[in-house]
């Protein structure tokens, strides 16, 4: 036999099988750029020496291993499509006389064509792309970079490796299947499938009692403690309860459709009906999967914009100056004084490195946890309060800040609420009563609470204050908060705010510090850490896109090809073109659709819990988050509806082709 017979053989296979392969190696291509940019960006961040560069490496390198998992596992989905639709060929080749060692061979050809083409325009692309979305990183986190061309060549050879294997680990798959069944079983298996499954209400029923489960615990989560903890078990309930509510639930349902006589016995509804209900055991699994992987880019891509989105708010309401200075107080008594002699002690060190302090502005601060339940707070709540952390001033310190300052008297009090919500016009604080207005869009807040408190003298702060200390052994968390601005371009200011690090003697200086910060600093360090988390976001939202677009368009050249024989029958007994495309075009639209509604469904149900996740993460805004997610929603609904139009030609025309 000609040495070149296999390969031969092989390259005509992949030709007449274009339709399967040729997204196969697109998807290929893409999985291998992917991992192979991520891997080239983590070592040019640590090469860039930009500061922070530990920390993007890191993240970088733990995403860089789940989209090479990621990637192996579409890989594998793929070729299970390709290798069934291809089973009934290889039964040919076997009553032809080729032995399974021979299809064999021909297999491991085509798997080595493919893997190099793969490799060649996978690696050409990212080494293409790479250093642009190096730039890309740079410019979301804010650093200033120049165009230079890099070429990592050790990511060139571990991207090789990863993917040599996940190839062959492929072709051991494929090797086996082949072995395992005889020439009949190869002939029919692309066949198999075709008995009409029976309606499992049991596991219908635990399919929505798991997504009831899920959809509860994210409705339900009070604190954002409480939402980290349980989201996810609350996910792991809701994709349980989505494969078995369209593997079992699907069939349930249209078996309860067959038996309404009325709706089923017209030919557009019987055709679809009918061809969804003895194909929906394979259809569930792609449809589930698709709902799915369509929530993980929602919910991916809506967080990480609207972290990013958020953030600068987030930081300018914690820094109504330039910088800030923090530092503990210890006892009433003493706290004017203290802080005057920090105050003092802190000019000192402006004095010694020559750093203005401009527009300086002390803020006095007490932090509180309670229990919060229809109007009433409580520092011992129970049942269904939710814990709520707060912030609270007294209203001289806090017109020293606003734009618009306050007039409060006895009796009254100041919310600010930068998760925007409202709360009742009368409130009471461990059984003391106040009357009180909310204001959403406050001019400060505290990093890590949710609320903050404005009493109208410094002896009711302190009151509440001493009446809470009491229940909790004389214990107090007061800060004193010192912000300024600074001029431009100071020489000395980054050894003047490293100097506030050192150890200050409380009995000397009136209090402990303990931190200080800038607003600049802060911008570098959330872009440092949420920047890069967009950035990865983007990388995750690709791969899922990814591998949505690929069984979504497997799913219907398989679903053309099983439907192509029945159509043909449809028309040979008096069904019109007209009538066929209608029924195609109800049941792609009933089968097409039902996942986007679904992810969209999801997302809903999952707002409160990432909302709560999102604002312990830095988000103060909930609503900025919510617009995120409808734009998110929006783009993807339209990205979704292209592809449907895409794969839809392909199905018609596999349909409608002539014998």
């Amino acid at each position: 036999m000609n040495k070149f017979f296999y390969p031969k053989l092989a390259i005509t296979s992949m030709r007449k099988n274009k339709t399967m392969y040729f997204p196969y190696l697109i998807a290929s291509a893409l999985c291998i750029a992917i991992y192979y940019i991520m891997d080239s960006v983590r070592l040019m961040v640590i090469a860039s020496g930009m500061e922070g560069r530990e920390n993007v490496y890191h993240m970088l390198a733990q995403f860089n291993i789940v989209s090479g998992i990621v990637s192996l596992v579409i890989l594998f989905y793929v070729n299970s499509f390709v290798i069934k639709r291809r089973k009934r060929e290889f039964g040919l080749y076997a009553i032809l006389g080729m032995e399974k060692r021979h299809i064999s061979l021909m297999l491991c050809w085509e798997v080595l064509l493919l893997s190099l083409l793969s490799f060649a325009a996978g690696i050409a692309c990212g080494i293409l792309f790479s250093q642009l979305m190096f730039l890309l990183l740079l410019q979301i986190l804010h650093i200033p970079a120049e165009l230079t061309f890099i070429l990592p060549v050790d990511s060139i050879g571990k991207t090789v490796v990863w993917f040599v294997i996940g190839f062959i680990i492929l072709l051991i798959f494929d090797i086996i299947s082949i072995w395992r069944t005889n020439a009949i079983q190869l002939l029919y298996s692309a066949k198999a499938g075709e008995r009409e499954p029976k309606a499992r209400w049991a596991l219908a029923l635990m399919g929505l009692l798991a997504l009831g489960g899920g959809y509860y615990l994210a409705l339900t989560a009070q604190t954002k403690a409480d939402a980290i903890t349980i989201f996810f078990p609350a996910v792991l309930l809701v994709a349980v309860g989505t494969y078995l509510l369209f593997i079992s639930g699907s069939i349930v349902f249209l078996k309860l459709l067959k038996k309404n006589q009325r709706f089923y016995y017209k030919p557009s509804n019987f055709i679809t009906v009918s061809g969804m209900l003895y194909r929906m055991k394979q259809n569930a699994v792609g449809l589930a999967s698709i709902c799915l992987l369509s929530t993980a880019v929602l919910v991916t891509l809506s967080s990480c914009l609207s972290l990013f989105c958020g953030g600068e708010d987030s930081i300018r309401l914690q820094f109504p100056r330039e910088a800030m200075i923090s530092c503990y107080l210890e006892e009433e008594e003493k706290q004017e004084q203290d802080a005057d002699r920090f105050v003092t002690a802190l000019e000192k060190q402006s004095e010694q490195y020559d750093v203005p302090m401009l527009n300086a502005v002390g803020l006095t601060t007490v932090n509180h946890s309670f229990h919060y339940q229809n109007g009433e707070f409580s520092t011992s709540g129970g049942g269904d309060s939710k814990t709520v952390y707060v912030s609270c001033y007294a209203q001289e310190d806090y017109n020293k800040i606003a734009s618009t300052p306050l007039s409060l008297r006895p009796g009254q009090m100041t919310i600010l609420s930068p998760s925007r919500e409202r709360f009742p016009e009368e409130i009471s604080i461990n059984g003391t009563s106040y009357r009180t207005q909310t204001i959403t869009d406050p001019e400060i807040t505290e990093p890590g609470t949710d609320i903050c408190f404005i009493f109208p003298t410094v002896d009711d702060l302190w009151e509440l204050t001493n009446r809470i200390a009491a229940e909790f052994n004389d214990y107090r968390l007061v800060t004193y908060q010192y912000f300024f601005d600074v001029p431009e371009d100071v020489p000395h200011m980054e050894q003047f705010m490293e100097s506030l690090w050192s150890h200050w003697d409380s009995e000397e200086d009136g209090a402990a510090l303990c931190y200080s910060r800038t607003k600049a600093d802060e911008q570098n360090r959330f872009y440092r850490i949420y920047g890069s988390l967009f950035f990865i976001g983007i990388f995750f939202v690709t791969v899922f896109l990814t591998a949505t677009v690929l069984i979504i368009y497997y799913k219907q050249v398989t679903e053309g090809y099983d439907d192509h024989d029945r159509f043909q029958i449809m028309q040979k007994v008096g069904l019109s073109d007209r009538e066929v495309k209608r029924a195609i075009q109800k049941q792609i639209l009933t089968v097409f659709f039902l996942p986007l509604v679904t992810a969209v469904i999801h997302v809903f149900a999952a707002l409160p819990i990432l909302s709560k996740i999102l604002m312990s993460l830095g988000l103060l805004d909930p609503f900025v988050f919510i617009l995120c997610t409808l734009a998110t929603i929006s783009v993807f609904a339209v990205f979704y509806f292209i592809v449907y139009q895409l794969t839809a030609k392909t199905y018609y025309r596999i349909v409608k082709a002539k014998e």
